[in-house]
């Protein structure tokens, strides 16, 4: 019996001091600590940012903020930034502009891969399992404890940061054996773990751009056609990667897959016409999200009067060049969007937006 309650409290004192111990891989995946970078690129022009006022340019209201700390910590574990903690100055390192600021695709394909190889953890654990699936939870859990030291209580967060970061990866086609990435030792194939989630077959064509616009409309022949014909086009004109919700891939429902991406666009585009229920109610979660959304129609009476006043573009489909004139006006309307969001925000969300950042 002693040596029973021995064990057990030789086994708590080993919890409480790996619960202590200094995490040795990201709680953030690569994609939410990007957003550290972006701000300081977007609101100071690149240049170092003291931590009381990056906090504001990423959302937060104060350096106590917890979620703040560990998104900072983040990026500087993937080697995006320099500088961590309440009172620190913050620059971009140059690994973090080759993300941000790259010359062509292939310096962000190569650039991204390298921030998630910058953590030892991952980097280890890639090797390993390289161009294998992984297996089932359990035995990838067994595995990682007793092959790569992570402890057991932080066995759950590795694997979701793992794998989120395999999907963003993937979706750049950054590590598809098919498209080389060339890197500072050379060249090297980049292939990556097959994720259970998502293979380099499921994510299309790959990404562009790192900022998202979250496209609402119908499915359909033509809105299909209009999606890839005039939005798209216009959307990554603006500078950012057109997502739809036939395009989402990861697990979960369809309902938390598209909050996900919600949550994570820049800006997002709604066409109204025909006042589909599913697009109204995406919307309703935008505006709640407190996202600023641009809306196009074919027909003005399609748009909810109390919404109007926003950024709406209507088009006719009799003129003949109304795909082109279409296409110009997104662009603009789009980079309206990202320079001043708050003006298509509807005003009580614009409200509360502007309270939390205090």
């Amino acid at each position: 019996m002693a040596d029973s309650s021995k064990e057990k409290l030789n086994k708590s004192n080993k919890e409480k001091a790996s619960s202590k111990s200094v995490w040795t891989f990201p709680k953030n995946i690569l994609e939410d600590a990007l957003r550290i970078p972006q701000a300081i690129e977007q609101q100071n022009a690149g240049n170092p940012m003291k931590s009381d006022v990056l906090v504001k340019a990423v959302g937060f209201n104060s350096t106590s903020d917890w979620r703040f700390l560990d998104l900072l910590k983040s990026a500087n574990l993937y080697g995006i930034v320099e500088g961590s903690g309440r009172i620190a100055t913050v620059s971009i390192t140059p690994l973090g502009n080759d993300i941000i600021a790259p010359g062509s695709p292939t310096q962000r394909q190569s650039a991204l891969l390298k921030a998630f190889r910058t953590v030892e953890d991952f980097r280890k654990v890639e090797e390993f399992y390289k161009g294998k699936k992984l297996p089932e939870d359990e035995f990838f859990e067994n595995t990682l404890v007793r092959e790569f030291k992570i402890p057991r209580e932080r066995v759950q967060s590795f694997i979701q940061v793992f794998t989120k970061n395999l999907e963003f990866l993937k979706a750049f086609k950054a590590g598809d054996p098919s498209q080389p990435i060339a890197e500072e030792t050379g060249q090297t194939s980049g292939s990556l773990v097959q994720s259970k989630r998502v293979s380099a077959e499921d994510s299309g064509k790959g990404r562009t751009f790192l900022d998202t616009c979250f496209v609402m409309m119908p499915f359909g022949e033509w809105p299909d056609l209009y999606y890839k014909e005039i939005f798209s086009p216009a959307i990554k004109e603006a500078g950012m990667e057109p997502l739809r919700a036939d395009e989402l891939f990861s697990t979960g429902t369809v309902i938390e897959q598209i909050w996900e991406q919600i949550e994570k666009a820049k800006i997002l585009l709604a066409d109204l016409t025909g006042k589909n229920a599913n697009v109204f109610y995406e919307l309703g979660l935008s505006h709640a999200a407190r996202k600023p959304v641009v809306f196009t129609t074919a027909n003005l009476d399609d748009v909810p009067f109390d919404l109007r006043h926003l950024r709406v573009i209507v088009y006719d489909v009799n003129d003949p060049f109304w795909g082109d004139k279409l296409k110009v006006s997104l662009t603009a309307y789009l980079k309206n969007a990202k320079s001043d969001p708050t003006k298509s925000i509807p005003q009580p969300f614009r409200r509360l937006e502007n309270d939390d950042k205090g």
